[in-house]
């Protein structure tokens, strides 16, 4: 069903009303706060201006982001990326700031790692496999994920991520040959919590400040933005609008999320996103858009349905655990294949996605 612009208005009219007539359940016990240690380092307590006055060999490392890979958008708003602090007192661990802080927030266990995750669970990460991990964590056995423009297969909770590398020259790629990669390494792991709030200690206990009032977060192209900002956003820019609520919006974000988070990304955002990930898969449709002027004469199609208005969503939601293949046309083909004469170039795409999901890409996603 293809949507106007009073529809594409009610949406964010409706989600806004949503958020503030209903509100959410407030959390406010402080007790509530994970305590998430390593080797005596507790996320979201300890600082980095701490570690560097006791640690003269606390030197700048770089990170390797396995969820979040050099060509990716965006980036996770719980920790400064791409960038940590490492010492040899605390070997196979890389310690990385908040945002929004001076705490650690993230820390990255490194193939020298060797010893008791938050959980008691001992792990030695320089001979640790996929079938081993399993053992210790049958609950991962089904969650194989990837972001679009990562590396790495990932295995995870609201908590803790174990990666692997993804082998790119084994073909096909899907459906995922998981005995294929039961013997490869663990090449690494991420702790992560969210440090909103002020912490101050008060008889071993930990206070957060609640926000100032009860809005959920609103991001929109991975900014955050106010509800005012969002009010003013013209819908007919809008791709793509998520809802996160209660638990599932603080595990995203962390608490400062108990009201609820929005996220909106608009077309402009989203072709980036497909654009980049089919320059990944494709060394023609790298050279074809490297051209600007190519942009506005390409047709894409989607299993064999022609894409004509709101499909840039559709093409953003895209990955590798999706994804099945892409070939680009000429005129000619266009012309005899689908009628297209307005047209220069067909970027035929493949992917098993649902048939349903089409042209729902403006559609409130609640979770």
């Amino acid at each position: 069903m293809q949507e106007n612009t009073l529809q594409k208005s009610v949406v964010i009219i409706l989600l806004l009303f949503i958020f503030f007539t209903n509100g959410f359940a407030q959390t406010n016990d402080p007790t509530s706060f994970k305590k998430i240690i390593v080797n005596n380092i507790c996320l979201c307590q300890t600082k980095i201006p701490d570690l560097k006055k006791s640690d003269a060999n606390l030197v700048d490392t770089i990170v390797e982001e396995m969820d979040l890979a050099v060509n990716c958008f965006g980036q996770d708003s719980r920790f400064i990326a791409g960038k940590g602090y490492s010492t040899p007192k605390h070997p196979g661990m890389i310690f990385q700031q908040d945002q929004k802080s001076d705490l650690v927030s993230k820390i990255r266990l490194t193939r020298q790692f060797a010893g008791k995750l938050p959980d008691g669970k001992f792990i030695d990460l320089s001979n640790l496999s996929l079938n081993e991990l399993f053992k210790l964590y049958p609950e991962f056995k089904d969650k194989w994920n990837s972001r679009g423009c990562s590396n790495y297969w990932s295995f995870s909770n609201d908590t803790i991520a174990f990666y692997v590398r993804i082998d790119s020259t084994k073909k096909p790629q899907f459906p995922i040959d998981k005995a294929y990669y039961m013997d490869k390494p663990i090449e690494a792991a991420d702790l992560t919590l969210s440090c909103y709030g002020v912490q101050k200690e008060d008889a071993n206990q930990q206070i957060v400040e609640e926000p100032e009032n009860n809005e959920p977060v609103y991001f929109i192209d991975s900014v955050r933005v106010t509800g005012d900002d969002l009010k003013k956003f013209n819908p007919n820019d809008v791709a793509t609008v998520s809802v996160y609520k209660d638990a599932s919006a603080i595990i995203k974000y962390g608490r400062e999320a108990k009201y609820g988070l929005i996220y909106v990304e608009t077309k402009k955002f989203d072709i980036h996103r497909y654009q980049t990930y089919f320059k990944s898969k494709s060394p023609g449709y790298t050279k074809l858009i490297s051209n600007p002027a190519n942009i506005s004469k390409i047709q894409y199609i989607l299993n064999k349905k022609i894409l004509k208005t709101d499909y840039e969503g559709n093409l953003a939601a895209i990955d590798d655990k999706i994804f099945e293949g892409l070939i680009i046309i000429d005129k000619r083909q266009l012309i005899k294949e689908y009628g297209i004469t307005n047209k220069n170039y067909g970027v035929i795409i493949t992917a098993n996605i649902p048939v349903n999901s089409y042209n729902k890409d403006k559609e409130k996603n609640t979770h």
